[in-house]
């Protein structure tokens, strides 16, 4: 059996909800069932620094491993024991470049650059920022030497990340396993589930289904399971938002749920379309979503706006619409897939059939080809 090393800079957390969370696991469950026997090298940096000395005992041993796959922190590597302290600054990314220096490829799946922006700067006290900032460059400036490659949720986030040689680089977007869910009643039906925020603005969709209402004959009440538009997000983030979207909520045309992992199955199963129908930020230009990719595994078309990476995947792919982020257009594609829901059949089915090439397993055998596994 062909063996490989699968490095996080923290423990692996198989009861995650956040994207952050799940794509780890998920990566490290696809490399087991593309049938490689996986050494870990996770957990806090004690688990970790064991770890290390012992794999790397065995390669001086002459031990073949065929790749290094490693999942970067949200975090600046230095800073991912709880303490938050820098004890261990240098361990991770020595670590990759001894594999490197020994023949052995390193590929680092570098998750993110909100650090990089306005916002950040704006959202954290300007002391702390100045640190993690100089930490998350070093990270890249370490990558480039340390890695083999860089993989990235897309190659035009490549190009705005600082010290890296986008040559290195390769996309490595989420995947998400195919899940068979059973056809909606309302084509014209929508569920978005995530965060809120100012990253994540979705009020001209609240508006554009008050406006519309629920399907003509739709048991139930306003604001009921037959809501056309239903939101899910923590009740944390509905407490800190509900102000700016309750006032907006005048038909009972949208419900707010919270839910997780197997609770979202019902709310799939009762929603024709994948809500990426957001307020355009730059962020999004180079963003690629987890909830893009589970949307598609649901076998459900997507609503995105345009402008963001996430419509060019759509309208590439023929799995849903990209769209102006007006009330008026999303009215307007609601009300078509209401009066002729063949053109929302079509794109479902196109869905069904793009989202085997996107499952989790497909992104690990990608990882292990460019690492010339």
């Amino acid at each position: 059996m062909k063996q490989m090393i699968f490095h996080t800079p923290y423990p692996l957390n198989r009861e995650a909800t956040a994207a952050s969370g799940i794509r780890p696991v998920r990566m490290r469950d696809a490399f087991t069932q593309l049938g490689y026997e996986v050494t870990e090298i996770t957990g806090y940096s004690a688990e970790r620094r064991a770890a290390m000395r012992d794999v790397k005992r065995r390669i001086r041993a002459g031990e073949r491993f065929e790749f290094v796959y490693s999942e970067s922190s949200t975090m600046p590597t230095a800073l991912t024991d709880p303490h938050r302290l820098p004890l261990h600054p240098r361990m991770d990314l020595s670590f990759l470049a001894f594999c490197k220096r020994r023949g052995v490829p390193t590929g680092v799946f570098y998750r993110d650059i909100y650090w990089n922006s306005d916002a950040y700067l704006e959202s954290v006290n300007r002391l702390i920022a100045v640190g993690t900032c100089a930490l998350y460059r070093s990270d890249l400036r370490r990558y480039r030497t340390a890695a083999t490659r860089i993989f990235v949720p897309s190659l035009k986030m490549a190009e705005v990340m600082p010290h890296t040689d986008v040559a290195q680089c390769t996309a490595l977007p989420p995947g998400s396993d195919p899940v068979e869910t059973p056809a909606p009643h309302d084509p014209a039906s929508m569920f978005y589930v995530g965060a809120l925020g100012n990253y994540y603005r979705l009020h001209d969709a609240v508006r554009a289904f008050e406006a519309l209402g629920p399907m003509p004959g739709a048991p139930g009440t306003p604001g009921s399971a037959d809501a056309p538009f239903t939101l899910c997000t923590s009740a944390a983030l509905w407490a800190a938002e509900r102000g700016e979207y309750e006032p907006l909520m005048t038909s009972g045309a949208t419900r707010v749920v919270h839910a997780s992992g197997a609770e979202l199955e019902p709310h799939y199963a009762r929603s024709a379309l994948g809500c990426l129908f957001m307020e355009p930020i730059a962020y999004r230009e180079f963003a690629a979503p987890l909830k893009m990719y589970e949307y598609l595994a649901h076998g459900r078309p997507i609503v995105a706006t345009e402008g963001s990476l996430a419509a060019q995947f759509v309208e590439e792919n023929g799995v849903g619409w990209a769209l102006p982020y007006s009330v008026d257009a999303l009215e307007g594609l609601l009300t078509r897939l209401r009066e002729y829901p063949a053109e929302y059949e079509a794109a479902a089915a196109r869905a069904r059939e793009v989202r085997l090439e996107h499952s989790w397993a497909a992104r690990a055998a990608q990882a292990a080809a460019a690492l010339g596994s």
